[in-house]
């Protein structure tokens, strides 16, 4: 299989770098030219490299299928393992990889088992996915009662010792907490969140942690070895640039036994890493694209420089636009924006119909994914930066906004 890929990898890694964050890079990706993706957060977008790999991946398997699935779909997947593992500084027999965030969440929540007087934490502003799955595990594994929720504010949600100060609050009313599930970076609105101090946190007091890193790998730098959680999912196909769809899972060594797939295949009651790895016969060529997409950055820039200018173009659209609407964005502290930013809509955007109806007419007058969300009484759009975008991206953006709700 390397002498497959050794060709077309050499080409790449020789060609010498002529490009510089921007527009100039948009080449490298399949987007529409006419398309201002201000949206990659929600379901990311591969560099034709990536893609090309893709396929390669998917060849190998149909020139010798058993070969592939029997033999070296294992080698590769170990391999990649062991570079994922350097990349986000962990045990390479930690982490498993999964379709997506759903599927790794799922896993853990179906898994866990509550007793009847054990709860699980949450906050208001987790994924939706979560909210339902942490549904349905309440409605068929134990009680709704068993579910506590707290709501966050717009002062809470930016400010990480009030945040834990009314955690605390809630936790002094109830008992046995089993598990806490919060967010990295949550989705809408879109936060980075202190996970390493609420981690600590959560641990002097005996409480698991389900981290929801679905937007972290690629898009911040990731050490699972400092922050130590007990459970960790992040999606790769968002912003570390691998084809849709994949996820890693990472399980603390201690609490393998306790975890299984949603679907039961050939390496039941064997190790975390067997049970994991083959769950029926499907294409995961995808997973493999990661190590791709690892080489695609390194060609790009360096880590540091990828996510400085992702993290610092995603501050400045976020004031642009909120200049050009005369508003706020969520938050100031840079330190709570990753890649994505939130920005307060007009202030004639003042219900939840003048929201959704904004929204319907940005896609369907403008071909423009603009998301939007209410929280806290005000009503905010998210932005997402990526390497392919500039400034001008939104002011574009930010106009047709403005133009949009004066032709109402």
């Amino acid at each position: 299989m390397k002498r497959f890929l050794l060709g077309s990898f050499l080409l790449f890694l020789t060609s010498p770098s002529v490009h510089t964050f921007g527009h100039s890079l948009l080449p490298l990706f399949s987007l529409d030219p006419s398309y201002i993706n201000i949206n990659h957060g929600s379901y990311g977008s591969a560099p034709k490299y990536v893609h090309d790999k893709l396929h390669e991946y998917q060849m190998m398997a149909e020139y010798n299928p058993d070969r592939w699935f029997r033999i070296d779909l294992q080698i590769e997947m170990e391999r990649l393992r062991k570079r994922l593992s350097e990349y986000i500084n962990c045990d390479p027999d930690d982490i498993v990889i999964l379709e997506n965030a759903s599927a790794g969440i799922n896993s853990i929540l179906r898994s866990l088992k509550f007793r009847s007087n054990e709860t699980i934490l949450y906050y208001n502003i987790a994924y939706g996915m979560v909210k339902l799955t942490l549904q349905y595990v309440s409605t068929e594994l134990f009680t709704q009662e068993q579910l506590i929720q707290i709501n966050l504010s717009y002062e809470t949600i930016q400010n990480t010792d009030l945040l834990l100060k009314q955690t605390q609050e809630a936790l002094s009313k109830i008992s046995n907490v089993k598990l806490a599930v919060f967010d990295h970076i949550s989705s809408m609105p879109s936060v980075r969140f202190d996970v390493e101090t609420m981690i600590k946190f959560f641990r002097s007091k005996g409480i698991l942690t389900l981290v929801d890193g679905a937007h972290a790998i690629g898009g911040i730098e990731l050490d699972l070895k400092k922050l130590n959680p007990d459970f960790y999912i992040t999606n790769t196909h968002k912003w570390l640039y691998t084809h849709r769809s994949s996820c890693v899972l990472y399980v603390n060594k201690d609490l393998q036994k306790l975890i299984h797939p949603i679907i039961t295949s050939f390496g039941y009651l064997q190790s975390f890493q067997d049970e994991f790895f083959w769950l029926g016969t499907k294409d995961y060529s995808a997973y493999l694209t990661i190590s791709d997409a690892l080489d695609f950055r390194q060609t790009i820039a360096n880590e540091t420089e990828i996510v400085s200018y992702n993290h610092q173009l995603a501050i400045q659209a976020g004031n642009l636009l909120a200049q050009m609407w005369n508003s706020s964005t969520l938050t100031t502290d840079e330190k709570s924006i990753s890649t994505m930013n939130n920005i307060e809509l007009p202030s004639i955007i003042d219900t939840s119909d003048k929201m959704n109806d904004l929204y319907r007419r940005l896609v369907n007058e403008h071909n423009i994914f603009l998301p939007m969300v209410e929280f806290d009484n005000r009503f905010y759009c998210r932005i997402s930066a990526q390497i392919y975008m500039e400034l001008s991206d939104y002011q574009t953006v930010g106009h047709i906004v403005l133009n949009t709700i004066h032709l109402r």
